[in-house]
């Protein structure tokens, strides 16, 4: 009876470590994978990671105003810009004959357009090939009066030429006033939203045609450019005595770097000669509307 008793209480213990051994063994598969999944949901997923880090930097902004036509958009604190110019212009004679100059300039700006005014001042040399002539001083003022999401609107003035050193001339300089509207032809396209911008003004000087009798006659000064691709522009308009246009290219990614081919009076408007102008400019993007 004994023996009996003795081998049920041993079978019992065996039966009881055999339950346990079973619940433990089915129970370590959940806590792995629940291991598992706190892992996983610690760490970001990888391709998102790696697409972010691939993304390029954008460009700059193209120039979308045509050569020799104002914009309201000017350098403000922080801005500033150095240019060179080489050109051919005809000298107004019909034997075709080209002269070719140099031109440099830089300019730096002050101010805020959106709290107050923006101020730009430009210094001109205007003659490489002889830098005895001299040349010449610009100033500039910005005034933001709309600035949203999917448009912007500025108002500008200046004097072109306003002062002079050297043996440069100083015929009275060329005043303007110039109104200037952008906006994104493709507002809902994160990538490229593909900037419009139009100039509206008028001034006098070097805006103004003479007519017959040498007589002043109106200013307009009207302009439209668009960007082709984030990084490439193209201008055209009237700059009161012709018809002028632009190419405004960016060849690197986040450096402020342009070059520009532009064309002035190229319809030979009383047939006062045409000139091109090969340019490389560094320096902020200001003179065109921007949007996030």
């Amino acid at each position: 009876m004994n023996n009996l008793r003795f081998y049920k209480n041993k079978s019992l213990a065996c039966s009881v470590s055999l339950l346990q051994f079973a619940i433990l063994t089915l129970s370590l598969p959940c806590q792995a994978e629940t291991a598992e999944a706190e892992s996983t949901a610690a760490e970001p997923p990888k391709n998102v990671t790696q697409e972010v880090k691939s993304l390029p930097p954008p460009y700059k902004s193209p120039n979308l105003n045509p050569t020799q036509i104002p914009s309201a958009y000017v350098a403000e604190w922080g801005d500033y810009y150095i240019s060179s110019s080489i050109y051919s212009y005809e000298d107004g004679s019909r034997n075709g004959s080209l002269s070719t100059d140099g031109f440099l300039s830089v300019g730096m700006g002050f101010g805020d357009s959106r709290r107050f005014l923006a101020l730009e001042v430009d210094l001109n040399q205007e003659s490489l090939a002889n830098t005895n002539n001299g040349g010449s001083l610009d100033v500039r003022l910005g005034r933001q009066l709309i600035r949203s999401n999917n448009f912007a609107l500025q108002l500008g003035a200046g004097w072109l030429g306003v002062a002079s050193y050297g043996n440069w001339p100083k015929p009275g300089g060329s005043p303007y006033g110039v109104l200037t509207a952008a906006w994104p032809l493709r507002p809902n396209d994160p990538k490229f939203r593909q900037t419009m911008q139009v100039n509206l003004g008028g001034g006098g000087g070097r805006f103004q045609r003479l007519d017959a009798v040498d007589l002043n006659s109106s200013g307009l000064i009207a302009s439209v450019g668009v960007e082709l691709t984030p990084n490439l522009g193209i201008s055209t308009g009237w700059a009161g005595r012709g018809l002028n246009a632009s190419i405004s290219y960016v060849p690197l990614r986040a450096t402020p770097l342009y070059l520009s081919l532009s064309g002035a009076n190229i319809t030979n408007v009383d047939s006062t000669g045409r000139s091109v102008a090969l340019s490389v400019t560094w320096g902020g993007s200001f003179r065109t509307a921007t949007f996030p």
